[in-house]
């Protein structure tokens, strides 16, 4: 596979921006019951501990012991430092979503200059002889050309990585990308929050004009925050972005590698159908299909069927069956035709193609198990009789492990539950005693 790196790099960058996007809720999990058991002991302290007075000319004032004052200053710290995480940690973690995409677009460039040596040739760096003597090999002077070409693009804004790439490679790469305003515009926060603790700057205001961003009605001296929703979102973006990026350098740059392209490219298509990311899922499939060229019929086949199938996992069968349909299937291997009956809702003919495909056709017992394609046919008993004449075994549902997240969220479930039923309990104890 001649896109080794380029798969490589955009995997490691998929990688880490998952990691990132779970972090999110996992801390506001962790941190909320903290947040509140602080505000929680600070309120019935001062309830108990504090006063409130007047002096003599009216004005109003706290009084409390001096002997308590130290543990009243340490309970209103732990208030205030658990509100300031919950300010600080989204920021941070929005920052390092972007310096995820930077680092990704750095060992891009390093790999377009070893595809494409000759695209160095145009470049302005120059090392004079005494620099030249330095070097052991030729080998090491053009690295280090390499390392401050990409030092000098770097430093630049992100819409001109953009420009710079699309000169390098004689094609438009904004064009058909409507997230491009978006883009910017998350790229442009983030300099707030690294240079400017989330504080609109003019020249957030102008780039983003400048770039038709969607702002509303966002001013200067304004300070600026990471809701959940916009952290999801920029995620989203970011993980676009660097995907059509790396296909488009991939299909390009490498045309007689198209097979692995089209593999790989398949291969993140279903990892966020599998993920239930039907929004990123139906993005990237859009993409596929619209590649004017594959490397065969039957790779074409499989992202249109993927198309039909994101939708069609989310109720829309109306529009799954319009993908589907699309496409004359008459002529199509038995996989393909039975995901044309099972996108169709077509049960009593899937059933029978089934038993003519058999236990050793081109879908197997695994393909049975775990195929997004099959989630609603699994759930009849119709299929798995068939399942089981077909392979002699019983069909058995997989168990995916849970993601840490996932985890994390059913167990704070539980602890919230069992509070419930001990308030619950403690509540009916009481009233039983006053009855009594």
């Amino acid at each position: 596979m001649k896109g080794k790196k380029l798969h490589e790099n955009l995997h490691q960058f998929i990688r880490h921006i998952d990691s990132i996007k779970d972090t999110y809720p996992m801390t506001l999990l962790l941190l909320n019951p903290y947040q509140k058991r602080a505000n929680e002991k600070r309120v019935k302290f001062m309830k108990e501990n504090v006063e409130e007075v007047e002096d003599e000319k009216g004005k109003k004032a706290f009084a409390i012991d001096y002997e308590k004052h130290r543990l009243y200053e340490n309970l209103t710290k732990n208030a205030e430092t658990s509100l300031l995480a919950a300010k600080i940690i989204p920021e941070s973690l929005f920052v390092s979503l972007i310096s995820q995409y930077d680092a990704f677009l750095n060992r891009l460039l390093r790999i377009l200059f070893e595809l494409q040596p000759e695209y160095l040739n145009n470049s302005e760096r120059t090392i004079n002889f005494s620099q030249l003597v330095e070097f052991d090999s030729i080998g090491d002077a053009r690295e280090y050309v390499i390392e401050k070409e990409v030092e000098t693009v770097l430093r630049k804004s992100h819409s001109a990585h953009f420009e710079y790439l699309e000169s390098k490679l004689s094609m438009t790469l904004r064009k058909k990308l409507p997230i491009w305003q978006k883009f910017i515009e998350i790229t442009e926060r983030r300099n707030l929050f690294v240079h400017c603790d989330g504080i609109v700057s003019s020249q957030y205001v102008k780039v983003c004009n400048e770039n038709k961003c969607e702002i509303g009605d966002i001013k200067v001296n304004e300070k600026l925050s990471v809701p959940l929703d916009y952290f999801n979102e920029s995620y989203q973006c970011l993980y676009e972005i660097a995907t059509k990026l790396t296909h488009t350098l991939w299909r390009k740059l490498i045309k007689e590698d198209l097979e692995s392209a089209d593999d790989k490219l398949n291969e993140t298509c279903y990892e966020l159908m599998t993920n239930k990311q039907y929004k990123l899922a139906d993005i990237m499939l859009d993409f596929s299909c619209s590649q004017t060229k594959h490397f065969n019929d039957s790779i074409s086949n499989v992202f249109t069927v993927n198309k039909s199938l994101s939708k069609y996992l989310q109720k829309d069968k109306k529009k799954a069956k319009e993908i589907i349909n699309s496409k004359d299937w008459s002529a199509s291997s038995d996989n393909f035709k039975l995901a044309h009956l099972t996108l169709n809702d077509d049960f009593e003919e899937c059933f029978a193609l089934m038993k003519k495909i058999g236990s050793d056709g081109q879908v197997n017992k695994e393909n049975y198990m775990t195929w997004p394609l099959f989630t609603e046919l699994r759930k009849t008993e119709e299929f798995k009789n068939i399942f089981k004449d077909l392979f002699g075994e019983e069909y058995t549902v997989l168990e995916i492990p849970e993601k840490p997240l996932e985890e994390l969220i059913v167990e704070r479930a539980k602890v919230i539950s069992k509070q419930k039923k001990k308030t619950i309990k403690k509540d009916i104890t009481k009233k039983e005693i006053i009855d009594k």
